[in-house]
């Protein structure tokens, strides 16, 4: 049985629907070849209603946590979804809904890979603590492992990347922040 580590989607108050969400093996170009592997791991969120969400490579289903699904003062009530890039979008808001799955297994960053975010966040956060507002948590700071792309103050774009004993940031340009609405 293939070990699997675990993956959270947020959105961490920076809202905005996310669409899609996909991991693959590194570009094959950076081992010579000229073609991209396919994903490891893919989650387009086009459901229409209901409270999972489809990972597309395994066919398994992630439970959407949302505040609504079961309320104490009112019926309970889907997760938000919204016209995206490609067809659905789930809505994040940064609070209210979050995807905990079953990650694409061990991945060996050493080798390289690639994610794929869509985002389209209405608000930038401000940052608590000077920390990146995760729009995929896949890492432990104080371990210095994994990986999280997220937003910085004013929309900059981040990659942290950790190595056991690393943690590199990569920046996107400070004047070209993620847009939002788009």
């Amino acid at each position: 049985m293939r070990r699997r580590t675990a993956l959270r989607v947020v959105s961490a108050a920076v809202g905005g629907a996310v669409v899609p969400l996909s991991f693959a093996p590194a570009p094959a170009a950076a081992h010579g070849h000229t073609t991209l592997r396919s994903p490891t791991a893919h989650w387009d969120f086009e459901e229409h209603t209901g409270a999972v969400t489809r990972e597309a490579v395994s066919g398994s289903t992630d439970p959407v946590d949302y505040v609504f699904n079961d309320a104490r003062y009112k019926p309970g009530s889907d997760p938000v979804r919204r016209r995206g890039v490609l067809g659905r979008a789930l809505y994040f808001d940064g609070y209210s809904t979050v995807v905990t799955a079953e990650g694409p297994g061990k991945l060996d960053v050493t080798g390289g890979m690639t994610i794929d975010v869509w985002i389209a966040p209405y608000a930038y956060e401000h940052g608590i603590d000077g920390k990146p507002q995760d729009l995929v948590n896949q890492h432990d700071p104080d371990a210095r492992t994994g990986f999280l792309p997220g937003l910085r103050r004013f929309g900059q774009i981040v990659f942290q990347l950790g190595f056991g004993s690393d943690l590199v940031e990569v920046k996107g340009a400070p004047d070209q922040p993620a847009a939002k609405n788009r």
